[in-house]
């Protein structure tokens, strides 16, 4: 069980406490425009300076990568799933009526996010897409500062010590 430090233990926005929290989290990015972007973003780098980093055909890394886009798929699905169990919104823009603790928020505070960066790596081993690889590192950079942390110090806010009790037992990314 992780500890609660840094990593696990958010701190409140600022100028909010427990139990009292703005309408939305103040996230600076749109998640779904980013999984969009990133993809995009690699297939253009790919044809103006291709770097030749991962071996074409089909082979073992495109099995590897159809396994890692599977496995995101079944992330967001069963995030989703979980959130209407839960009867809050998926949409990172709305207001969060409940958290979300079954399915694979049981492992991850950052299931759908975590899919993002997954299928980002996923499909520069499927498609030998070598730009995916250096921009699934930025997906996640820019998930976790500008949409993760804004999100949890929301998370922190509105629901107080049932959130810190959350992030005390589950990690944030794996």
């Amino acid at each position: 069980m992780p500890t609660p430090g840094p990593d696990t233990t958010p701190e409140p926005a600022p100028g909010s406490s427990p139990g009292s929290s703005p309408d939305t989290p103040a996230i600076r990015l749109y998640p779904p425009a980013l999984s969009i972007a990133a993809p995009l973003l690699a297939i253009l780098l790919e044809w103006l300076l291709p770097l030749g980093w991962l071996p074409t055909g089909f082979g073992l890394a495109s099995l590897i990568g159809l396994a890692l886009m599977a496995a995101a798929g079944a992330l967001a699905m069963s995030a989703t799933r979980a959130f209407a169990a839960e009867g809050t919104e998926v949409d990172p823009r709305s207001p969060a009526s409940a958290l979300a603790l079954s399915g694979p928020y049981r492992f991850t505070r950052n299931p759908m996010y975590l899919g993002m960066v997954l299928l980002q790596i996923g499909l520069a081993l499927t498609f030998s897409l070598d730009w995916a690889l250096p921009l699934a590192a930025l997906l996640w950079l820019a998930l976790d500062l500008a949409v993760v942390r804004p999100e949890e110090a929301y998370l922190h806010a509105t629901f107080g010590a049932a959130y810190g009790a959350y992030c005390a037992r589950v990690r944030r990314w794996i």
